[in-house]
């Protein structure tokens, strides 16, 4: 199994998290003066806030998301994916953040393809170079559309069933899905992952911990735990097993 030591995932993790809600805070001000509306249930209406948004504007919003993925997705991988090339779905990918944190963790040769609604983030992550912690480049694709549509190949066509290895999402689950609209990313996430494949998703106020749990728990999914980017983090992900056919 792959194994990332908490040594390791403090020396890659970023610092100055205080400047980074300064930051986030002073954006989003920004953003909301300027009528830019993004968190919400309402997939037509955070597409268009995010595609409102600059490069930078994107990332000054996402810095704390961005700051705690280097800490959560290495616990949430760790012990608990095999360490060979994996096939990885990463949803709701945004400009790339969280692409990158997954290129630098999971095993080499492994190949992402990363999933967002905002076709203008997409070009800011088409401009991100992806390597492994060893240096090596890594293999990333893109796809736009939403993560409650049945999720398709960068050449447009659907993902074959039971071919994915891993799916990560870092912020679209517990932020912008509610039970109702989840069912459909869920009949997906059962459709695409292969037996034993692990599914990484993140908790928030629109779709919280025990509810997530819950409804995995009915689709036939094994919990593996909740792994967060500090003791304090309310949201964080939790790791979920398919179970095998």
């Amino acid at each position: 199994m792959l194994i990332i030591s908490e040594e390791e995932i403090r020396q890659s993790g970023r610092g100055g998290l205080l400047a980074v809600l300064w930051r986030q805070w002073c954006t989003e001000r920004a953003l909301a003066r300027r009528g830019i509306h993004f968190r919400a249930t309402e997939i037509d209406q955070v597409a268009a806030g995010y595609a409102a948004m600059s490069q930078e504007e994107f990332d000054a919003v996402n810095g704390r998301q961005d700051w705690a993925n280097w800490r959560t997705i290495p616990r949430a991988l760790n012990d608990h994916v095999p360490d060979e090339p994996l096939r990885v779905l990463d949803l709701g990918c945004g400009s790339g953040n969280s692409t990158r944190v997954l290129a630098h963790y999971c095993p080499r040769d492994s190949r992402i393809t990363g999933y967002e609604c905002a076709e203008p983030l997409l070009t800011f992550a088409r401009r991100r170079e992806y390597r492994h912690r060893t240096g090596a480049r890594a293999q990333v694709d893109f796809v736009c559309q939403g993560v409650t549509q049945k999720l398709c190949g960068p050449a447009g066509n659907p993902i074959s069933g039971g071919c994915v290895n891993l799916i990560n999402a870092s912020g679209v689950v517990g932020h912008h899905l509610n039970p109702e609209t989840f069912s459909a990313l869920l009949a997906e996430i059962a459709r695409v992952l292969a037996p034993s494949g692990v599914a990484m998703l993140d908790v928030g106020p629109t779709l919280p911990g025990p509810v997530l749990q819950s409804l995995m728990a009915a689709a036939h999914f094994t919990f593996l735990g909740h792994y967060r980017s500090w003791f304090g983090d309310p949201t964080g992900e939790m790791v979920f097993r398919r179970h095998g056919r």
